[in-house]
């Protein structure tokens, strides 16, 4: 149970980190257009992959789907070109858990290594509020 707790307090804190940095930049001008562009990307390529995650749940659960794992690893790869801090783990994790859902479920501990859909997209949604300014 504890480990369970702290590892939800270890990804909530390191990916509000990623985004609060990522804030204060676009806030003091210090992001330039290439950036803001690789930023942009990410955001909607992790967009993309939640959407599609969302939808093959909805309509046939946890089962594996390398569908899905390709676009978080995309999502992956974007995160990293616009470097986007401690996001990228959470994005890799996502693209294995798509691979073999039902080890990952096995173990609850190893779930807490798994972002929430609802927890990327607000993460999401604060990134693109600093880039509209």
């Amino acid at each position: 149970m504890i480990v369970e707790y702290l590892g939800k307090i270890l990804l909530v804190e390191s990916v509000k980190e990623s985004v609060k940095a990522v804030s204060k930049e676009i806030v003091k001008g210090k992001i330039n257009q290439a950036r803001r562009e690789r930023i942009s990307s990410a955001l909607i390529a992790i967009q993309q992959a939640s959407i599609e995650t969302r939808k093959f749940i909805d309509n046939k659960g946890y089962r594996r789907n390398t569908d899905l794992s390709k676009l978080w690893n995309d999502a992956l790869k974007k995160s990293l070109d616009a470097d986007l801090k401690d996001l990228p783990r959470y994005l890799h994790n996502k693209a294995k858990f798509w691979g073999k859902p039902e080890d990952w479920r096995k173990e609850k501990a190893s779930m807490e290594l798994v972002p929430k859909l609802s927890y990327l997209n607000d993460q999401c949604d604060m990134l693109l509020i600093e880039l509209e300014k």
